[in-house]
């Protein structure tokens, strides 16, 4: 079995999505395999997001009580935005770190936008309307 820390031989964008908490105090790393691999720019911070709603979409058996490592109840929340311009192939690498926040449950709903919105931005990235 390949490491998990190496990108799979399959091309495609790379959104890695956290919750503070969900990183034990521990800084991202400076640079991202990912990145590597597409020859993408040296990460900027884009704005951050706020969202002033909860997420919509939780397990309460895993909020009662809540905890940091687990997570809380929903509420409202930013997320700090980090994408590594300027990739070849068109593809889209980025890390987005909810803040005050643990594993990636209730995604407040203009943070969710954001991320969609990182993925549909991929070369041939497209949202389709439903039928």
């Amino acid at each position: 079995m390949a490491s998990l820390r190496d990108p799979p031989a399959a091309d495609f964008s790379f959104i890695f999505e956290t919750g503070e908490h969900e990183l034990g105090g521990q800084p991202l790393p400076d640079a991202s395999p990912w990145a590597e691999k597409y020859g993408c720019g040296a990460r900027v911070r884009l704005a951050e997001i706020t969202d002033t709603r909860a997420g919509y979409v939780y397990d309460p058996t895993r909020q009662n009580p809540g905890s940091d490592a687990w997570g809380h109840l929903p509420r409202p929340g930013t997320a700090e935005v980090l994408q590594y311009p300027d990739c070849k192939d068109g593809r889209v690498v980025a890390d987005v770190i909810r803040a005050g926040k643990a594993t990636p449950k209730a995604l407040e709903p203009k943070i969710t936008e954001e991320l969609v919105q990182l993925m549909v931005s991929a070369k041939g990235g497209k949202i389709q309307q439903a039928p």
